[in-house]
This record gives structure tokens, sequence and C-alpha cells, in this order.
């Protein structure tokens, strides 16, 4: 990821700061980063890596599916999901076996013990969640999660796009 601190660019003839700007991608990437290792502190006792997750909620929802159908509903590469289901089956939680019907196929099914993690997941989850909604009211949330869902979509839009960012003048 790139940054570019620009401290005051002319927009329009106008001033424009981008510290605020700049302080609430840096506040989202730390939110990220503190989440992601509270949950971790939770989840390494039971084995269970954060990268996991999204592969195991897949599973749970619909065990027995190929390869080529999980890395369809995840936003991961290839390689980084052979690299994660190669270190859950080495881990006990899932088994990569060849379709019988078609052998280029590769099919994953969670283990026991991967079905068995569904409840301690998402008891560390909400442990997690209670921590970082403490003080919240209902409310909050509910509009904490429609603002993200919204900014979520307008990035998922802009990739989407080709842009150029021209900048006519710059102050120093």
């Amino acid at each position: 990821m790139l940054y570019i601190f620009l401290h005051q660019t002319k927009i329009l003839g106008k001033n424009v700061d981008y510290n605020a700007e700049h302080q609430f991608a840096s506040s989202m990437a730390k939110f990220n980063r503190l989440y992601a290792r509270a949950l971790a502190n939770r989840l390494q006792p039971h084995g269970v890596l954060p990268g996991y997750l999204d592969i195991l909620f897949r599973l749970w929802a619909k065990d027995g599916v190929t390869q080529k159908a999980l890395h369809g509903l995840l936003d991961v590469e290839q390689a980084t999901l052979s690299n994660s289901l190669a270190r859950m089956e080495r881990d006990g939680l899932l088994t990569r076996t060849r379709n019988p019907k078609d052998r280029r196929q590769t099919v994953i099914r969670l283990t026991q013990q991967g079905r068995g993690l569904q409840k301690i997941v998402l008891a560390a989850i909400d442990d997690l969640q209670s921590v970082v909604n403490q003080g919240l009211t209902i409310n909050d949330r509910k509009y904490f999660r429609r603002i993200l869902k919204q900014m979520t979509g307008r990035l998922e839009d802009d990739l989407q796009e080709t842009v150029l960012v021209l900048l006519d003048e710059v102050d120093h």
C-alpha cells in the first residue's frame, strides 16, 4: 500500500486538509490489526488461526465442496487458499480428496475436529464483540455497520474502474 502524505492542497481554489482523511484510514487499519490480534489470542489455544475463519465459515455452511467452488466464495488468491488449506489439513481440521467422478477436482471436507470448532469460534467472536461493543448502543452498532457496508461497496466499485488522479496545484 502506498501512502502519499499531502498536508494541504488546493481543490477548486480552496485549501483542503488531508490529515483527517489519512487519520481515518490509519484508524481503520489500526482497528483491524488490533481486532485480528485480539481474536487470534482467543483462538490460538484451540489451534485456529484467524486466516482459517472464512474457510471454516464457508465449510460449516456447506461441507464437501470443491476447491474451485470454495475459491469462488472467498476473496483470496488461489495460491493463498491452497496454502491455507494445506495448513488446515496439516492441523487436522479438514481433508482434501480427489473427486472420484472427476479426478481434476479436489473436494474439501471438514474433519470432526474442524466441525467441533464452530461453537468455540463463535464464542470467541461473541466475547470479542462484547469487548468492542462496550459502551455502544444498538443504534451505534447498526449505524456503523451500515456506513461500513456502504464504504466497502464503494471501494469494491472503485476497484472495478480505472482511476486517474491529476493534481493541478499542490502547496508545500
